[in-house]
């Protein structure tokens, strides 16, 4: 009698709709749950490879610029590598492209966000002498992975403030923050505003 019922349900309109509505509402429901533990990393990865497979063309004709600065002798390798403090207080090297200026250099972290050692979204990453100035407290930051987009870029928030922001995030991060974080990233970058 119950499965009668709930075939007829699902055989009419509302019912499909009902079903679709409520399997992505748990979908989103088990993504918040375990963001920390297991989606983020995911969320992550599928970013970098969608990220580098699309800018593919972009990204080889940076590294043939890179070669062309390395024959000129501009450069010894490359990709540049600069030491970052990053997860737990960890060392990280980020990359760049070698002979290129401006955030086209930058295109290289994708492949640093691909391998894990940093996030779409997370904190600024700060050099290893930056963060000698840092107190105990502000040092709390890198109890998670700096990242690509950061709270600081999005929402404006003062230099002095920066370290403030950095922690809340670290402390509180969730799937709904990062992607309120993400989208309104998105529509200052489609709206031109820095």
């Amino acid at each position: 009698m119950l499965n009668g019922l709930l075939a007829d349900f699902l055989s009419e309109w509302y019912g499909v709709l009902a079903f679709v509505i409520f399997d992505v509402f748990a979908a989103l429901f088990i993504v918040a749950v375990f963001y920390r533990l297991f989606f983020k990393r995911v969320f992550d990865f599928l970013v970098s490879l969608v990220c580098i497979l699309a800018l593919s063309p972009l990204l080889i004709y940076m590294c043939v610029r890179a070669r062309n600065a390395k024959k000129r002798g501009e450069t010894d390798a490359l990709l540049l590598s600069e030491p970052f403090v990053g997860k737990k207080g960890k060392t990280v090297y980020l990359h760049r492209f070698a002979g290129v200026n401006g955030k086209g250099s930058t295109l290289a972290r994708l492949f640093d966000l691909f391998l894990g050692k940093i996030s779409v979204i997370g904190y600024l990453p700060l050099t290893e002498e930056e963060c000698e100035t840092l107190s105990e407290i502000e040092y709390d930051r890198h109890i998670t992975k700096p990242g690509l987009i950061h709270p600081f870029s999005v929402y404006g928030v003062e230099r002095e403030n920066m370290l403030k922001a950095d922690e809340k995030y670290a402390w509180s991060f969730s799937f709904f923050g990062d992607m309120k974080i993400f989208f309104t990233w998105l529509i200052k970058k489609i709206r031109g505003q820095n």
